[in-house]
């Protein structure tokens, strides 16, 4: 009898363990079917919600969340827009870092464009004086304490499309606060997430690109980025929203120079259909045009996605982020669509 018992229960935990094993596999296989075998994108920079006026409870990522599993996102690094001084809806470092914690693996943060940034815009370059330089990376500091994987958004020119209360920024990118993060960037080995627009010489401000409060002219800055590039070759620079570009400028020439002479220039790729089809990285049928994507083969490892969505306003940005990483070489998708930011963000040593 007890051998009779022994054999029975040998048999049924040969039998959970085959039943457990025969559905682990299924759930695999049918995760694979779903995902059509495409590439797990983890998106660098996008924004949980546009500004938030403390009318009830911080969004909880549900809307996130169920955005990224249809478009096969892995994670997002949640960052706060570049808000200037006294900017209503502000948020930032304490919301997103309470939304990360509460979904390891599947939120990173990054923080300054609520604190950082206000206090770029609205002191001249002229004006930074040792109280200020103080305050600057006091502030900082909190942000490297709280685990943040890197620094932004950060604005040097940012237009204002009209819409709400969407501000024009601008300031030189080689600002002393701008130098002053680089330092704190590299020593920290955290990323400085910064909006751009490019403008490699004085130009009239490009009428379709915006309908509020902008300037007539724009100011030349290709040469201050490159200053704010060598101050601190350790500290790394990912120039947001490659592909999606608002003066027309941001070609692939000017980026391929930029990338070659500057090996801490890194660039995060967003579109939308309102960027200059000059600079659009898709030709007229569908696929990626040759200088694109020999660009993105010869720098493959300065590339990643970064969708720039608002996870109020709809999925747009993130179903083209998902068309452009499934139009890469297989080789490439990988690379550029998830294992440069986990490099260049430390997002492994983050989830730890």
């Amino acid at each position: 009898m007890k051998k009779l018992l022994s054999g029975l229960a040998h048999s049924y935990v040969l039998a959970v363990v085959i039943l457990s094993v025969s559905s682990s596999l299924f759930a695999a296989a049918v995760a694979e079917t779903k995902n059509d075998g495409a590439v797990a994108i983890i998106d660098t920079h996008a924004h949980i919600i546009r500004g938030y006026r403390g009318r009830g409870p911080f969004p909880t990522g549900a809307q996130a969340l169920s955005a990224m599993d249809s478009h096969r996102v892995e994670m997002e690094i949640l960052l706060p827009p570049p808000f200037p001084p006294n900017h209503p809806g502000i948020y930032g470092l304490r919301d997103l870092e309470l939304l990360a914690r509460g979904n390891p693996g599947r939120f990173s943060f990054s923080a300054g464009g609520e604190s950082l940034n206000p206090m770029i815009q609205r002191i001249m370059p002229d004006k930074v004086t040792p109280d200020v330089l103080g305050e600057f990376q006091r502030e900082a500091e909190v942000i490297v304490k709280a685990g943040a994987a890197g620094f932004g958004e950060m604005a040097a020119e940012h237009f204002s499309s009209g819409r709400g209360n969407h501000p024009y920024e601008s300031t030189r990118p080689d600002h002393p606060l701008f130098l002053a993060l680089a330092d704190i960037a590299a020593q920290h080995g955290m990323p400085i997430d910064l909006h751009m627009e490019a403008v490699p010489q004085d130009i009239p401000f490009p009428r379709q690109s915006g309908r509020g409060q902008n300037p007539e002219t724009l100011k030349e800055n290709i040469s201050g980025l490159e200053r704010l590039l060598v101050h601190n070759p350790n500290a790394r620079i990912v120039w947001a929203h490659a592909g999606w570009d608002l003066t027309g400028e941001r070609t692939v020439p000017l980026m391929r120079s930029l990338l070659k002479n500057h090996p801490n220039l890194y660039m995060s790729v967003k579109l939308d259909e309102s960027g200059s089809r000059r600079t659009w990285p898709f030709g007229p049928k569908g696929g990626l045009k040759p200088g694109w994507l020999a660009m993105l083969r010869d720098f493959s490892d300065r590339f990643v996605i970064g969708s720039d969505q608002f996870f109020d306003e709809g999925t747009e940005r993130l179903t083209l982020a998902r068309k452009f990483v499934d139009a890469l070489p297989p080789e490439v998708a990988r690379v550029v669509g998830s294992e440069n930011a986990k490099r260049i963000y430390r997002l492994e040593t983050k989830t730890r």
